[in-house]
């Protein structure tokens, strides 16, 4: 089985935040000949607090659990994030696909 790879194409990425505590990431793509499987948000660097960036960025990657490949396969996801173990200076999400890549500003 293969391992990781980035999904190919994000078509949709929606980031809302809860009483300023908790931060739900709505992540959806697809990949072409691909292996279904889980797909996963994967922060590109440490999320511990001493990081200075304001843009949390993950890559957007499908964990694949059979053998096969389809034709086209979907991806949809949705995280749900403790902002009080991220930086206090997040001001925005940036999930990274094989193709593309989009930028959602929090307030």
């Amino acid at each position: 089985m293969k391992s990781e790879r980035k999904i190919q194409c994000l078509v949709y990425l929606d980031v809302q935040v809860f009483e300023d505590r908790l931060m739900l990431i709505n992540a959806k793509g697809y990949s072409e000949n691909e292996h279904p499987g889980v797909p996963k948000l994967v922060p590109t660097y440490d999320t511990d607090k001493t990081h200075k960036s304001e843009i949390l960025e993950m890559d957007f990657v499908n964990q694949p659990i059979e053998d096969t490949k389809k034709e086209k396969v979907d991806f949809d996801i949705k995280v749900v994030i403790d902002l009080g173990k991220i930086s206090g200076k997040l001001k925005g999400i940036k999930v990274i696909a094989e193709s593309n890549a989009d930028i959602v500003l929090i307030s």
